[in-house]
Formats: structure tokens, sequence, C-alpha cells
């Protein structure tokens, strides 16, 4: 029974410690002895296990929430907040189905081909928003279609 870790060790006796049938908590753990890490090896640690996901979805914004998004305020992102790359040609509207909390748009900048244009990071350029209403005007730019280019 010495070389089983889970057995206790010399003064440490607990009678029901190898019992399956008791629920009382083990109070004897081999690691219990050991000093915690240090904050910044445990966070490094997590992200490791987790891997480029959970780095990606730390550097992700939030959406940005609207109670309107208008047309004129898509058009006034297109023109006041284009990026400088020299790739970028014109932008997109894609928007989602309803959900209960408003409508999923993504508005992005796109090359001459319809690409996503991408900042150094990876990241696409543009922003993401979740609108509760929309205007008339861009309802009926939209009309049922998920996505619109400017030119």
């Amino acid at each position: 029974m010495a070389g089983d870790p889970y057995s206790p060790r010399h003064g440490e006796h607990d009678q029901n410690y190898n019992d399956p049938h008791n629920r009382r908590p083990h109070r004897f753990r081999r690691w219990a002895n050991e000093p915690p890490p240090e904050p910044a090896e445990a966070i490094a640690a997590v992200l490791h296990l987790l891997g480029g996901i959970a780095i990606k979805r730390a550097q992700m914004p939030r959406p940005l929430h609207l109670d309107l998004l208008t047309f004129d305020e898509v058009v006034r992102y297109f023109v006041e907040d284009r990026p400088p790359a020299p790739e970028v040609h014109h932008g997109a509207l894609l928007t989602g189905k309803g959900l209960s909390r408003g409508i999923p748009c993504f508005q992005l900048f796109v090359d001459r081909h319809d690409h996503p244009c991408l900042t150094p990071s990876g990241a696409p350029y543009g922003r993401f928003m979740v609108a509760q209403r929309m205007d008339d005007e861009l309802r009926s730019l939209l009309a049922g279609r998920e996505l619109v280019i400017f030119t």
C-alpha cells in the first residue's frame, strides 16, 4: 500500500480514506502541500490549454448595441472611418436573422474582389453591431437580402 499514491502517508490515518462509499470529502490530497502557482503562470497555463481560441476571443471587441441603425449611419461609417489601408476599395453590410437582442450586423471594408480587408493582426477592418431596429431606407435597401455592397 506504500506505492499507492492515494493511500494515507505516515501520520495521516483516516480509516475511511480508501472507502469508496464514504461521502465525506477526502482531507488528504497529493497536491495539498504544493505551493500555488504564480498568477501569471496560472493564466499562461490556462491560455496554453485553451490554445489560440482564448486569445482571439479576448481580442474580439464587444458588439456595438444600437437602438436604431440608419442608412445615413452606415454611409457615414464607410466615409468617415475608412481605414488607411490601400487595399480598401468599398464596403459591405452583412446582416443576420433577428435575434431576441436585435439584428446582428457586420459592417466591413472589402477589396476590389469583395474579400475582407484585414488589419496587420488579422482582424477584418469593420465593426460588429446589434441593432434593435433599422430605418425604412435601410430595410428597403436590404429587401430580404443579408448582404449589401456599398461602392
